[in-house]
């Protein structure tokens, strides 16, 4: 089977049927060699094999949160009632179809006894397998434009290579199902919409919306650079407002045949419900600053190369080096990728190739400059042009000087590879060693007896809440100690800088003090894990871009001047363990 009957021969849209002109219209193809055969061989290999491998790399890491954020531990949480009992489950607007979703896989991990009855686990092995099947639509999608069946593989394996790509696919972050459905709607509208037909605009569509309706901020990167490819690939002015209007059409008619379907569902939404979610707009995430100018390169960088390099003592030149280094590299294969682009600028395939994966990153990076830049989450789906620039460089440099092309790609595959499970090594062993510190701090400080005083960003907060805590901070709903049975009971250090970003310092200040106090009045100790010895400077870095200075200060100076702390435990995972008391009572 060749790759024009599987994704469709795709030329000029002034050619006609024949070779010569089919060529020219996909000026991309490596010429020699055997262009078909080879799928049922590759496909199948590409998918087992990278299964087993990020199987194999959740097994090593033993983390599954993999050093990022706790976010997955919230989303196991929020899986369980659709494990348990999917009827009455909560639909969220945000993650419309990733909680039935992934709700009925557990279920079968859970008949095949895999994890059974840990979804925090399940989830990153749920993801390898999306990302086993994302690495199938990668070699698809380079096959078909290049023709060269080396070139293809070793795209799939550069994917696989990056850092970002390979930690989300082996954590419980929520975003690798998601990403794998819109990456498969990018290759198909790269390779459809250079010459589009009804049938090809709909199935784009109806993929894509598949895509945002698993996390909702996928949409907005892609959906402009569609509209894109649909307008520069069509040269009749009418014909390019129909294309347009039909994409919206498609969108919105999938939309509302997954609303219709789970109308009267506990927490389900109409179509404008699902069209605009309002996930992060007007958080404390939300806004434009001059820092996220950093972290945003922050975050492009470490898409390629994570922070391995970093980590090791005394790097010459530390963070200024690594971002340096990752930055000269994504330019200069931006750089080419354009010329090669430019150069194919008379076919169409180069300008639906360069309105998905260009567009995606132009319109998704100003979309992070707004949220989290640097977050893998954010960045997956907007440099997922990375991949195919490398194909098509080494294809470039193939069709120039020979095999010196797809031999840079593989060296280029595999020092990625190396340094990107280098990268996770920091991290290994972090779920064993936390279940060992919680159980450590039990012993000094009675979990019936105790309200813990945590970082909300901090693994602390991410382990306790994986381990019996209640999901969100706050004891409004306490009663007098002692509970009569946990869950563990805890106070967010920044629960109110998340919650109520328009408050000021003081108010924030004010609000730490008196939940502390409220906490020691029902008869609780209130105990800090590493929060106590954190100085200002680590406070902040360990908060990021939700609040300023002022605010962590006055976080900061409150608890200093109202408590004084009683160490308790030093552990080698935890970090410092003390109890506070009022500074009055301490001084009597």
């Amino acid at each position: 089977m060749t790759d024009s009957r599987i994704l469709g021969a795709t030329h000029d849209a002034t050619t006609s049927g024949s070779r010569a002109n089919d060529d020219a219209g996909r000026p991309f193809r490596v010429a020699g060699g055997r262009h078909a055969g080879g799928y049922w061989i590759d496909i199948p290999t590409l998918l087992i094999a990278g299964g087993a491998f990020f199987i194999g790399v959740i097994l090593w890491l033993d983390n599954a949160q993999g050093g990022l954020t706790g976010n997955g531990i919230m989303k196991a949480k929020q899986l369980t009632p659709w494990i348990i009992d999917p009827a009455h489950a909560p639909l969220d607007p945000s993650n419309y179809l990733f909680f039935p979703a992934y709700g009925a896989l557990c279920r079968v991990l859970d008949l095949l006894g895999l994890w059974a009855g840990d979804p925090r686990r399940q989830i990153a092995l749920l993801n390898a397998l999306s990302a086993s099947l994302c690495l199938c639509v990668v070699y698809l999608l380079v096959r078909h434009i290049t023709g060269r069946r080396i070139l293809a593989l070793l795209a799939a394996l550069f994917h696989l290579a990056c850092y970002d790509v390979l930690v989300l696919a082996v954590i419980n972050e929520d975003i690798m199902s998601s990403y794998t459905v819109m990456f498969s709607s990018m290759a198909l509208a790269a390779i459809w919409f250079a010459r589009p037909t009804a049938l090809r605009v709909c199935v784009v569509a109806a993929i894509f919306t598949i895509g945002w309706l698993f996390e909702w901020r996928l949409m907005f990167p892609t959906l402009p650079a569609m509209l894109a490819a649909l307008w520069l690939c069509e040269k009749r002015p009418t014909i390019r407002v129909a294309w347009i209007a039909l994409f919206a059409g498609a969108m919105l008619a999938t939309t509302a045949v997954v609303a219709l379907a789970w109308h009267g569902h506990a927490g389900a939404v109409g179509v404008t419900g699902l069209l605009w979610t309002g996930k992060g707009v007007g958080s404390s995430w939300g806004g434009f600053t001059w820092p996220k100018v950093v972290y945003l390169f922050d975050g492009m960088t470490g898409y390629l190369l994570g922070a391995g390099m970093i980590t090791i003592a005394d790097f010459p030149g530390g963070w200024d080096v690594w971002r340096i280094t990752g930055l000269t590299m994504i330019v200069a294969a931006a750089a080419a990728s354009i010329a090669i682009l430019w150069r194919a600028r008379s076919s169409t395939q180069a300008w639906a190739l360069a309105a998905v994966f260009g567009g995606t990153f132009l319109a998704g990076e100003v979309m992070n400059f707004y949220s989290q830049p640097q977050d893998p989450q954010m960045q997956i789906n907007v440099m997922g042009w990375l991949t195919l620039g490398a194909a098509l460089i080494a294809g470039d440099i193939w069709r120039r000087r020979g095999p010196a092309g797809p031999r840079l790609l593989a060296a280029v595959s595999i020092a990625l590879l190396a340094n990107s499970l280098w990268s996770l090594t920091p991290v290994r062993g972090a779920d064993t060693n936390w279940r060992l510190a919680v159980e450590r701090i039990k012993k000094v400080a009675d979990p019936t007896r105790t309200v813990f005083l945590l970082h909300d960003f901090e693994w602390s907060s991410s382990y306790f809440r994986s381990l019996g805590a209640t999901p969100e901070p706050g004891i409004a709903d306490l009663a007098a100690a002692p509970t009569p049975s946990p869950p563990i009971r805890w106070i967010g250090l920044i629960a109110t800088l998340l919650r109520h970003p328009d408050w000021s310092p003081d108010k924030h200040a004010e609000a730490l003090k008196a939940e502390i106090e409220r906490a020691r009045s029902l008869g609780y100790d209130v105990v800090t894990v590493r929060v106590w010895t954190d100085t200002l400077p680590e406070l902040l870095s360990e908060t990021g871009m939700v609040a300023d200075a002022d605010r962590i200060g006055a976080l900061y100076r409150v608890l200093h001047d109202s408590f004084v702390g009683v160490r308790l435990l030093d552990d080698a995972t935890a970090g410092s363990v003390y109890r506070l008391e009022p500074k009055d009572r301490a001084g009597k």
